[in-house]
């Protein structure tokens, strides 16, 4: 899990996760108080990890099983969230001095 690049303290996971919820929010560090931003390689694989999978979900198996619009939709939302979760664990933030 990502660690504050001045101090080394360790980021909490929900600090993460709203982070990326709230459109890359810069984190700040509880320790040092130093902000860090999401660099441009973990904004991709976080917009790649949710966008494929509902693509290929609403474009290719809803269709072949018969789901509805509606429950599609859901399901995809759903799908979102479920792997949002995971996405701390992969995204990298730096601190730049400015």
């Amino acid at each position: 899990m990502q660690k504050c690049n001045v101090c080394k303290n360790q980021f909490q996971w929900k600090e993460l996760l709203f982070s990326i919820w709230r459109s890359y929010k810069p984190i700040e560090c509880s320790q040092c108080g130093k902000k860090h931003t999401i660099n441009f390689t973990s904004k991709f694989i976080v917009t790649f990890l949710i966008i494929v999978p509902a693509v290929v979900f609403g474009l290719l198996v809803a269709p072949e099983q018969g789901l509805s619009k509606p429950l599609t939709f859901g399901l995809i939302v759903l799908l979102a969230i479920i792997i949002s979760l995971f996405l701390p664990l992969f995204v990298k933030y730096e601190y730049r001095n400015r």
